[in-house]
């Protein structure tokens, strides 16, 4: 190996040292931004749970308001019939 080839070899490993570094630190250092979004998605998980709660309360109540309505229905039908 020529001196130039070591020396661009040495520059090389050099390089990579220090972008594993900056790596190692950006990994070790909170983003400020990533952490806000990450509560973000927190919060809209948590309200999307609310929701979908929510929303299997109101399917059993108009389940059960609809099945009163067939009942009602059911009950005047006779009614109607001798009209």
């Amino acid at each position: 190996m020529t001196e130039p080839d070591r020396l661009d070899a040495r520059i090389a490993s050099a390089i990579t040292r220090l972008r594993d570094a900056l790596d190692a630190r950006d990994a070790a250092t909170p983003d400020p931004a990533a952490e806000a979004l990450q509560a973000r998605v927190a919060e809209l998980e948590a309200e999307n749970a609310a929701l979908g709660e929510e929303l299997e309360r109101l399917r059993a109540k108009r389940d059960k308001d609809v099945a009163a309505l067939d009942e009602l229905i059911a009950q005047l039908k006779p009614l109607i019939e001798e009209v």
